[in-house]
């Protein structure tokens, strides 16, 4: 393990400290937004430029990383972070917050690609699941950290902003630092979304209830646990609760899918996820009984963006995974997008609780899908299926850390 770690240990670095840093803003920016006074709409409004820039900026970083590199873009793309989570204190108003959420996700997407792009080159085909496991780990637990931090201060004060942006300005020093060469240029993101539904209805339609569903939560989930009458450190737990709920499932999940029908995995998961989006609209807990059920929501919810690509890449060449890849995270991107406007509207309606009625609506009309696609598609059988990988939603660049992406060498005869 020290052998595989050594040579990428700046990079991972740097990456803690860039997760950090994103982590708090993720839970930061929609509770300050409320206590400046947003409207539900206006919160959803921010959220969803957030999600466009992600995805252009999917589309553009390989053209900026080819013209200048790893390192600069990384550099580049970075001080653009840190400079941008100061402005957002300085201008609390919603037209300037449209404009820095559109650039704060266009940077850490393409911060993500240069990392996972480094990653893929320094990667072998033995060594890449592990890898990718490592690297998804570390996403996990640093944005948990960053959830935290939200209670060094006040959230109404410049104190968080100024904490964020230092992490983001240290995470340069790693990379900038490192004596390995750079890796080779990265892929230029190509999209085949008619392959894809060609592929997997059921893969695309679970990446669209998974972006709306989930591009909420990240927009309002902080206003909701305020509504409920959460002080700051009982939400950052329940916001951490939600995404240990997804790491602690996600793996076991996604080896029952290998062993069953994933499509029964995920139906059976969007029903349990859309009663547990009830009981928290529903009837709202208070103390560890909200925990748990925030626990569950995230292993239900979190868990069905990476049983879908699997599911996709079922029916797809080694060559196409890539494509399929790019493909589900750019409608999970874009449902994203739009998820946040949605479910404000059921929040004028219902206040913070509409955010899980639109979940549960969102996920009963998922499982409604599946079994309806189960009684008219019948699945042919395979000899083997590819094992079950976790993959966070990153930028396209991940993909290529999957082994799933190198079909096995044909073994010559007398092998």
């Amino acid at each position: 393990m020290r052998h595989l770690l050594i040579p990428i240990a700046a990079l991972l670095s740097s990456n803690a400290l860039l997760l950090v840093g994103h982590g708090l803003m993720l839970t930061l920016l929609p509770l300050r937004a409320e206590i400046e006074n947003f409207s539900p709409t206006q919160i959803g409004l921010t959220a969803s430029t957030y999600f466009v820039g992600f995805v252009i900026s999917c589309l553009l970083t390989p053209h900026i990383v080819l013209r200048v590199g790893h390192i600069r873009t990384f550099a580049v793309l970075c001080s653009v972070f840190s400079a941008v989570v100061l402005l957002f204190h300085a201008f609390p108003v919603f037209e300037a917050w449209l404009v820095l959420r559109f650039v704060i996700g266009a940077c850490i997407s393409g911060l993500y690609m240069v990392i996972e792009s480094w990653l893929n080159d320094r990667a072998t085909r033995e060594t890449r699941g592990t890898l990718l496991s490592i690297y998804t780990v570390i996403n996990l637990a640093m944005i948990m950290v960053g959830q935290q931090a939200l209670n060094f201060a006040d959230p109404s004060g410049p104190m968080l902003f100024g904490l964020a942006a230092v992490l983001l300005s240290l995470a340069i020093v790693p990379v900038s630092l490192t004596v390995t060469l750079a890796p080779a240029p990265m892929q230029v993101v190509k999209l085949d979304l008619r392959r894809l539904w060609v592929l997997s209805h059921v893969g695309m339609g679970g990446a669209v209830t998974s972006g709306l569903v989930t591009g909420a939560f990240w927009a309002f989930g902080p206003v909701y646990a305020r509504g409920v009458g959460l002080e700051t450190a009982q939400l950052t737990l329940f916001m951490s609760a939600v995404i240990l709920g997804g790491a602690l499932f996600q793996l076991p999940l996604g080896r029952l899918s290998d062993h069953y029908d994933r499509r029964l995995v995920l139906f059976f998961s969007s029903i349990f996820g859309a009663g547990v989006s009830l009981l928290l609209a529903l009837a709202p807990a208070a103390g560890g009984l909200l925990l748990v059920f925030a626990i569950f929501w995230g292993a239900a919810v979190m868990t069905l963006y990476a049983i879908c690509l699997a599911h996709a890449s079922d029916s797809a060449e080694p060559h196409e995974f890539v494509l399929v890849g790019s493909g589900i995270l750019f409608t999970f991107g874009v449902s994203s997008a739009l998820g946040a406007p949605l479910a404000s509207l059921f929040m004028l309606v219902m206040g913070s609780s509409g955010l899980f009625v639109f979940a549960a609506v969102c996920l009963f009309g998922f499982a409604l899908g599946i079994s309806v696609r189960r009684k008219t598609h019948i699945l042919p059988v395979h000899d083997e299926t590819d094992p079950f990988r976790p993959v966070s939603v990153t930028s396209p660049a991940v993909f290529e850390l999957d082994p799933r992406t190198e079909p096995l060498q044909e073994s010559k005869p007398g092998d």
